[in-house]
């Protein structure tokens, strides 16, 4: 998966109800805010500001680098949350992940931004990729099933994870 988005990937994609586009320095705000909230604890928060920013930097830096990442959901204009490819250096597969803002769950936003995602990995011909999800996080492993996936096993470097 490394290479196979490359710069395939475009920078942004439309869903019947979203926007995903390719993060931008003004999303740092939004992203800032969910990472500083208890309801981040799910995806490896909370984190203080420093760490919120440097998060959001290499969120970023991953579409200059490898062509591909997390996209900014945006739903009329206003940002709602993340999905997209998460691939850093060290990980040994891609995966496909979401998160919401806080109000913005329970609509099915979370799953149609992770299907346009998958639907594009598939269109690309790239691997099947993984979902490293809390096993806490109801609403995330019923995203992961209504895209198709099944339960693997636990990820050896984060065995409170479920992929």
């Amino acid at each position: 998966m490394t290479d196979i988005l490359g710069p395939l990937a475009p920078e942004w994609l439309r869903t019947e109800r979203l926007v995903l586009r390719r993060p931008e320095p003004r999303d740092l705000e939004p992203y800032g805010s969910f990472y500083a909230s208890k309801r981040s604890a799910m995806v490896l928060g909370p984190m203080d500001r420093p760490e919120a920013f440097k998060s959001f930097c290499l969120e970023m830096a991953l579409w200059d680098i490898k062509g591909f990442g997390n996209y900014t959901l945006l739903r009329h204009e206003v940002p709602i949350g993340l999905a997209g490819v998460w691939h850093p250096e060290a990980w040994d597969e891609a995966e496909i992940g979401w998160l919401l803002w806080e109000g913005h769950e329970g609509r099915g936003y979370a799953t149609e931004a992770a299907m346009a995602v998958r639907d594009l990995l598939e269109d690309l011909g790239g691997p099947p990729p993984v979902s490293y999800i809390d096993p806490a996080n109801h609403r995330s492993k019923a995203v992961a099933r209504r895209l198709g996936a099944r339960f693997e096993r636990h990820h050896p470097r984060w065995p409170h994870t479920e992929i």
